[in-house]
C-alpha cells in the first residue's frame, strides 16, 4: 500500500482555496444553522464529517449561544469529509476546523507556514481502527497479511495504515487495498467484498449498527492498542485567523469546552440540537455515536487527569517523531508549530468526570 499524502499544490495554497475543500462544500450543500447576528468576530467553522454525533457538541454550543456570548459570530458550521476539514483551515477557506491533530505533523513537512494550529484537543485517543467480521478471525495486525482491506483515501485511518503496520514490524505492501467512497465503505463490508475496512471506530461500528449488525459479530482492532499512542481530533485554527483574530481564540475555546461539558452531562439535549440542524439524522443512532466518543475518546485516564482540551507535550512529540519516521518526512515539526495550550480555559472548567 502506498501512503496517501496531502495533494495541495502551492498555487492552491497561495490562492487560499483547495479543490477538495470546494468539492466537499458543494457536495454537502453548506447550510447556516442557528445564525447569530450580535457577535463581533466572524468565524467560518468546518466540522469533521457530515453532521452526526461526533460533532454535535459544536452544534449544541452554537444553538445555546455559547459562541455569541464570547463575541463570536458563527457565519457557517459546515460538514466536511475526512482530510477536507484540515485542508479547509490550511487554505484559509475556513477559520476553524475540527480535524485530526496528528495529520498536522505531516502537513507541516510540506507547508510549514500554512499548517493550522491546534488549540483544543477533544480525542485523547485515536479512534482509527480496522473493522472486520469476527468470523474472519482478524485479531492482530499480522492477521491482515494477504487480506483485502477497503478504505477511503480521505479517511484518517487509511492514511495512518502504513504507520500502523510499520509500528508492528509489518510491510504495508503485504495488504491489498480497495479504495472506496466514504459513503460506500460499510456497504462493501456488508457484501463481503473486502475482508476488513479502515475507519474511526465510532463511524464504522455505529454505521454497521444502523444497518442491523450485532456488536458480537464485529471485531474492532484499534490502532491505539497496537503501537499508535496518538491524539486525534482537535479544534484547529487557520494561520490567517491566528494572525488577525488571536484575541478571539480563548473565547472560542471556552465555548467549545462548554459544549463538550454539556455533552457529557446530557447527551440527549445535545442530540436534540443536532436534529434541529439536520432533520435527516437518526436521533437514537447519533446519540449512541456521541456516547461512544465520550466513553472511548474523551473520558480516558489522561482526559480525567489533564482535562478537556489539553495534551501532554511529550506524548505529542513522540507521535510527531513516529509520523516523521514512517513517512520519511523532510522536516520534523516541533510541538509548538502545530499545538498551543495557551488559549485553554482553567482546568476547573475543563475537568472530565
Amino acid at each position: 500500500m502506498t501512503a496517501t499524502r496531502f495533494h495541495l499544490t502551492r498555487r492552491a495554497m497561495l490562492a487560499g482555496t483547495g479543490a477538495a475543500a470546494l468539492g466537499t462544500a458543494a457536495a454537502f450543500t453548506p447550510k447556516r444553522i442557528f445564525a447569530q447576528t450580535t457577535a463581533k468576530t466572524a468565524v467560518k467553522f468546518s466540522l469533521n464529517l457530515p453532521r452526526n454525533g461526533t460533532n454535535s457538541p459544536f452544534i449544541y454550543a452554537l444553538e445555546k449561544g455559547y459562541f455569541a456570548a464570547e463575541g463570536i459570530e458563527i457565519t457557517a458550521m459546515d460538514p466536511a469529509s475526512g482530510a477536507d476539514a484540515l485542508q479547509r483551515a490550511a487554505t484559509n477557506t475556513y477559520d476553524v476546523s475540527f480535524a485530526d491533530l496528528t495529520s498536522l505533523a505531516e502537513f507541516y513537512a510540506t507547508f510549514p507556514d500554512s499548517v493550522p494550529l491546534a488549540v483544543f484537543n477533544i480525542y485523547k485517543i485515536t479512534p482509527a481502527a480496522i473493522v472486520s467480521w469476527k468470523a474472519n478471525k482478524i485479531e492482530k495486525p499480522a492477521d491482515l497479511i494477504g487480506k483485502t482491506v477497503g478504505g477511503p483515501l480521505t479517511d484518517n485511518a487509511y492514511k495512518l495504515f502504513p504507520v500502523f503496520f510499520k509500528a508492528n514490524g509489518l510491510d504495508p505492501a503485504s495488504v491489498k487495498f480497495n479504495n472506496v467512497d466514504l459513503r460506500l465503505r460499510e456497504s462493501q463490508l456488508m457484501r463481503r467484498e473486502v475482508d476488513a475496512v479502515t475507519g474511526f471506530d465510532s463511524t464504522v461500528w455505529i454505521n454497521l449498527k444502523k444497518l442491523g449488525v450485532k456488536r458480537e459479530d464485529v471485531s474492532i482492532m484499534l490502532y491505539a492498542e497496537h503501537g499508535l499512542d496518538f491524539y486525534s481530533n482537535s479544534v484547529v485554527v487557520s494561520r490567517k485567523f491566528l494572525k488577525d483574530n488571536e484575541a478571539a481564540i480563548p473565547g472560542l475555546c471556552r465555548a467549545v469546552c462548554k459544549g463538550w461539558q454539556d455533552a457529557m452531562k446530557n447527551p440527549k439535549a445535545v442530540t436534540d440540537a443536532l436534529v434541529k440542524a439536520d432533520a435527516l439524522v437518526n436521533p437514537e443512532i447519533e446519540q449512541d455515536r456521541l456516547q461512544w466518543v465520550l466513553d472511548n475518546q474523551v473520558k480516558t485516564a489522561e482526559g480525567k487527569a489533564i482535562g478537556l482540551g489539553a495534551v501532554e507535550p511529550g506524548r505529542l512529540q513522540r507521535t510527531i517523531a513516529t509520523i516523521a519516521q514512517a513517512y520519511n518526512l523532510p522536516k520534523v515539526a516541533p510541538v509548538e508549530a502545530i499545538w498551543s495550550g495557551k488559549y485553554l480555559p482553567p482546568l476547573e472548567l475543563r475537568k472530565v468526570a
